[in-house]
Order: structure tokens, then C-alpha cells, then sequence
């Protein structure tokens, strides 16, 4: 299959870790209409199938040319370095070596599309707002202090921590959480990467410096139960401990020598 071919379906990508669903209702419109064939759009961090699992569903759909387009200004240019390998991964998997994949250019290289694009924000037709009669304000009082909590859980959601499966990780932790009747003895927090990407689905949990991979529900249900609920450590989930834990952890005589 040659790449000048032309692609059958388009996957629309987008890199934004605070999206709501109606902005991303407006952006899959928008796909659907600029597209010949047929159009999909995810988002590469948070929840949702992940850049693996749609080009999956493509194929079982019998598409066969597939172009991932890059969506958004500005698109972050360490994903446009990083999904050409990814890309790649996947036709390596199973029989996707039969489907020819390309990935479309980083649109904020087009200069006039940039112009064009920035020269629509100030035709908009809904005028622009007044603040004059806003009240100042930079934060609301709920912001000033943190909620009590005994865990503190930072859960990856970023794009390498998506194909390895953190995509649906958040719903099925808090679902485990709340069976688990810990729910609210926790603060969870979704976060952009925090390393090792290849170690994905990635959770640090603190105040204890302990990092989990927790590949699977059954995993997640057992850091819940072993480390939440229990006060134990699930070594086999755990592949790091942060330093100042380590070295709290080391009698002072050792340390010193």
C-alpha cells in the first residue's frame, strides 16, 4: 500500500486536559464536516478510548487507510515528535501491518491558517464583554484551603500513560474507592505526566512516596483493599518509593557511612 493513497478515514486528535463536553461536541462536529470520509476526534489525555483503542475500532470497521490528524493551536510539538513511533507500534500489533497509517501536519505551521484562524476571533459574531461591572475577584474562598484527606492519589492522565491504558484508569479507581468505603478519605488528582510513561497506568500516592502501576481492574482493586484499606504496601504493584521516604527509612549509623 503506498502512502500516495489517499486515507478512507480520518482520527482527529486533540491535546487538551480540560475540555468540557460540549466544546468537544463543537470540535466533533467540525471534524465530521471537514472530512470526506468518515471522521473520529479524540482527545489524547484524560478519559476516552485512546489513540490505540480508536485505531483499533477503525480497523474492525474494515478502514484500512487511516490518517491522524492533528488538531488545535498551538499542538503540543513534543506529541507531534512522539506519535509517528506510536503510530508505528500499532502496526506492528496483531495484523495492523495491512492498514497504511501517515499523520497530517502540526496545523500551527500553516501560516495562513493561523491568520485566518486568529482574524476569526475578532469577526466573531457575538460581541466581545464588557468587565467594567464585574467584580474583582482572582480565586473563590473554597480555593484558599486544601479538603482533609489521609491519601493523597496522583493519577496520570497523560497521553503515554493513555495507551498503556490510564484512559479509563480514574472511573474504575473512584468506583473501587467508593466499594471500597475509602472514597472519602481520599484526594484524588488527575495529573498531566509525571513519569516513567512506559510504566503506565502510573498512581503516586502520598503522603506515603509510594509509586503503583496498576495495569487492570483487578490490580486497582487490589491497591484499594491491600494499601487503603489494609495499611500494607502491595509490593508487586509498587516499582518506586521517592527518596525521602528511602532515606527516612534508613538508620542514621548506615546512612553515615
Amino acid at each position: 500500500m503506498h502512502g500516495s493513497a489517499r486515507a478512507d478515514a480520518v482520527l482527529f486528535v486533540v491535546s487538551a486536559y480540560t475540555l468540557s463536553k460540549r466544546a468537544l461536541d463543537r470540535l466533533e462536529t467540525a471534524a465530521a464536516g471537514a472530512a470526506t470520509g468518515l471522521a473520529r476526534l479524540i482527545r489524547l489525555e484524560e478519559t476516552g478510548p485512546s489513540l490505540i483503542d480508536a485505531l483499533d475500532e477503525m480497523r474492525a470497521e474494515g478502514h484500512r487507510r487511516i490518517r491522524v490528524q492533528p488538531l488545535g493551536v498551538p499542538f503540543p510539538e513534543s506529541l507531534m515528535s512522539w506519535l509517528p513511533g506510536v503510530m508505528a507500534d500499532w502496526r506492528t500489533r496483531g495484523q495492523n501491518a495491512d492498514t497504511w497509517l501517515e499523520l497530517g501536519p502540526d496545523p500551527a505551521t500553516d501560516a495562513e491558517a493561523l491568520l485566518a484562524f486568529a482574524s476569526a476571533t475578532l469577526a466573531h459574531p457575538d460581541p466581545a464583554q464588557p468587565i467594567a461591572d464585574v467584580a474583582p475577584r482572582l480565586g473563590k474562598p473554597g480555593w484558599t484551603d486544601p479538603p482533609d484527606f489521609e491519601f493523597h492519589l496522583l493519577v496520570c492522565t497523560g497521553p503515554r500513560c493513555a495507551i498503556h491504558g490510564a484512559a479509563p484508569f480514574t472511573h474504575m479507581l473512584k468506583d473501587e474507592l467508593k466499594a471500597a468505603g475509602v472514597f472519602d478519605r481520599c484526594l484524588t488528582t488527575r495529573t498531566g505526566c509525571i513519569y516513567p510513561c512506559n510504566r503506565g497506568p502510573v498512581l503516586a500516592l502520598y503522603p506515603h512516596g509510594h509509586w503503583y502501576r496498576l495495569p487492570d481492574q483487578e490490580a486497582t482493586r487490589r491497591f484499594v483493599r491491600e494499601v487503603l484499606v489494609e495499611g500494607g504496601t502491595a509490593e508487586d504493584l509498587r516499582f518506586h518509593t521517592a527518596r525521602a521516604v528511602r532515606d527516612s527509612h534508613t538508620p542514621k549509623q548506615e546512612a553515615a557511612q
